[in-house]
């Protein structure tokens, strides 16, 4: 056979292959022939109808999708992800959601699934071990749990980061829209009350610190430094119990105290076992069982004669309202996420800032009421009224009935006045009491339920040593010449 009719029957047979593939082809594969450029990637709905946001991650270091939720539950806003932990999330939900309706289809960059993982438009929810290109899928849904919007956000488009190639689940094609994720957090902080004490520094009159911990070995109390600060408000001033002389107080550091005390931040939270948390609604009037005792010790705590204490020491902080907050300290919280960058905090060089290291530690918050830190009310004396004048003798006749009992002389003015004075005073008081009092509850309302997680970076701060809070004063003598 000759070399030209060989190489005519090979590319027959090449053609007729060729032929056969496209006729076998996998269908749906064809460029579509709809351009939906310019187009709402969902139907128009009210912001405010939005009751949950579901946002899944894909976790590289565990190769698992991290998913992380907001919802309002009967009316109570919580993170379902995080124990259903209280949320403060109506406005910020409604800015997310009005900011998902007005997504506008950008220009349609491919409709082949062998380009997500270029786009990072993976779903996360549908990934391998080792997967890449994965992106982060959106959810928002009604109360009726009807799906408002869903969608996956990719990556930043090279040289224009208000763009980010997006993708629908359902769907194959992959388009560069403007979206802003600011409001799609995944940061457990950024829902939540981020004021964890909602404590006004200003107020603050008295810290002690007590760095005692606990033996579990030998089951004993190691005592360490106590120190007792007193702020006084009037000459803004503070002391210390037991100052020796020749010692100063280090007021940058008691300053840096108040200050992280002001914005103690929740890193993490779990929930506390259901015995624990309403023990501590009585009043910490502590009759446990087995299931908060191991709970408690899992995390550093201890009851000691029904009372509570912690490996670590703890703070005792008072207020001019009688409010204390007690913050006892736990372990290390192992596994637990590094405190992320606060985007809103700053260095003086305008760089983000964050807390140092990456542990971080338990940290178990009640508050009781002391009604010695509140000002008695100064309450004038009462003048003696004046003696009722005696019945003239002269005048009165053996004979006649005794007259009936002589009024009472009428309050002078000064009385009446220093009386009303008091009676408002008194009043007064009497409210700062019960509104303390009222404080106390709420707040012990609102931490019964919680072990709450910091950073250790922030524990530093305000789990002081002694010698952290006094320096010795400085040698002022003139130093002489050699041989003087």
């Amino acid at each position: 056979m000759s070399e030209a009719r060989k190489t005519a029957i090979f590319l027959t047979l090449a053609a007729a292959f060729l032929l056969l593939a496209w006729i076998s082809r996998p269908a749906g594969h064809d460029p579509p022939t709809v351009d939906d450029f310019g187009e709402r990637f969902f139907t128009e709905f009210d912001p405010l109808e939005a009751t949950s946001l579901q946002i899944i991650e894909f976790d590289e270091e565990t190769a698992t999708p991290r998913v992380f939720q907001v919802a309002q539950q009967n009316g109570v806003w919580s993170i379902p992800s995080h124990e259903n932990y209280p949320a403060d999330a109506e406005n910020q939900l409604a800015e997310a959601a009005g900011g998902i309706v007005d997504l506008i289809k950008g220009p349609n960059i491919s409709d082949r699934p062998a380009d997500h993982e270029l786009y990072g438009v993976v779903d996360p929810t549908a990934t391998d071990p080792g997967a890449t290109g994965v992106g982060t899928r959106v959810t928002l849904k009604n109360e009726s749990a009807d799906v408002l919007a869903e969608f996956i956000i990719g990556n930043q488009v090279m040289d224009r980061p208000e763009l980010r190639y997006v993708r629908l689940p359902q769907i194959d094609r992959v388009y560069t829209t403007k979206v802003s994720t600011d409001k799609l957090s995944t940061r457990f902080e950024d829902w939540i009350e981020k004021d964890l004490l909602q404590l006004d520094p200003q107020t603050i009159v008295q810290v002690l610190v007590n760095n005692y911990s606990i033996d579990e070995i030998n089951q004993l109390i190691r005592q360490g430094d106590r120190i007792n600060l007193t702020f006084d408000d009037t000459d803004r001033v503070w002391s210390l119990e037991g100052h020796v002389e020749g010692e100063t107080l280090a007021i940058e550091k008691l300053d840096e105290l108040k200050r992280a005390l002001d914005d103690l931040q929740i890193i993490d939270v779990h929930r506390k076992p259901a015995g624990l948390s309403g023990e501590l609604r009585a009043e910490d009037q502590l009759v446990l069982d087995a299931p908060a005792i191991r709970s408690l010790r899992a995390r550093g705590y201890f009851v000691v004669g029904g009372r509570l204490l912690s490996n670590q020491g703890e703070l005792i902080v008072s207020t001019k309202s009688g409010v204390q907050y007690v913050l006892r300290f736990g372990e290390i919280a192992l596994g637990q996420p590094a405190p992320e960058p606060d985007p809103q905090a700053s260095g003086a060089d305008g760089a983000t800032t964050a807390p140092s290291g990456g542990a971080n530690r338990y940290l178990f918050v009640t508050a009781r009421f002391n009604a010695d830190l509140i000002e008695k009310p100064d309450l004038e004396d009462l003048p003696e009224p004046p003696a009722p004048a005696e019945p003239d003798d002269d005048d009165a006749s053996q004979d006649e009935p005794p007259a009936t009992e002589p009024d009472e002389p009428a309050e002078d003015q000064e009385t009446r006045r220093i009386r009303q004075e008091n009676e408002r005073k008194q009043a007064e008081y009497d409210r700062t009491l019960e509104a303390g009092r009222t404080r106390v509850r709420e707040l012990n309302d609102r931490f019964a339920d919680w072990y709450y997680v910091i950073s250790d970076t922030v524990y530093t701060k305000i789990r002081l040593q002694r010698a952290d809070v006094v320096k010795a004063a400085q040698d002022e003598r003139v130093p002489t010449a050699p041989g003087s």
